[in-house]
């Protein structure tokens, strides 16, 4: 049995990883394919604060949005049977990073830094990617966070898969869960 059906249970599946890894795209399809709600950390987080997230960097700064992003997250936990995507330095926070683990089962969508670049450079509305080499920004923050998503329960590396074969993977190692 893989380590990721041995952790679904009645449990949360909190999808993690790097902006442009697939974590909202492969959520909703997941979700969808399994009758789960979908739940994306970052639509939250706007609807909350009445903004797009580049307007909250822009405006208030990214300690505010920080805060604001561990506080949304951890309310969205409280909800059960939900395919739930945080952004890219979500798991950053400890304490978070912990309750995910204890309460929820974890994939890490893992993809090389050359598929990022491609996927990031096509949409420009990334605050911490504005004005900055993409690849040295990618290549920066994937030392930092690296560690951490590694802690997940599961890691699937999604760089040279299509959509349809990640869904169809991860929901066939759910759902065969016995």
């Amino acid at each position: 049995m893989s380590k990721l059906r041995q952790t679904i249970l009645n449990k949360n599946v909190v999808l993690v990883g790097h902006m442009g890894s697939g974590k909202s795209s492969i959520g909703k399809s997941l979700a969808k394919k399994l009758h789960l709600k979908f739940i994306d950390s970052d639509e939250e987080i706007e609807v909350i604060a009445g903004m797009k997230i580049s307007k909250i960097f822009e405006f208030k700064g990214e300690e505010y949005f920080r805060l604001l992003e561990k506080k949304t997250i951890m309310k969205i936990l409280n909800k059960e049977n939900s395919i739930i995507a945080i952004g890219g330095g979500a798991f950053e926070h400890a304490s978070l990073r912990n309750y995910i683990l204890k309460k929820c089962s974890c994939i890490w969508l893992k993809c090389n830094i050359n598929v990022l670049v491609n996927r990031c450079s096509l949409k420009m509305n990334r605050p911490l990617l504005k004005g900055k080499n993409i690849r040295q920004e990618l290549i920066s923050l994937d030392k930092i966070r690296r560690n951490n998503y590694a802690r997940a329960h599961y890691s699937l590396n999604v760089s040279n898969k299509k959509k349809f074969q990640i869904v169809k993977y991860l929901s066939d190692i759910i759902k065969n869960y016995d």
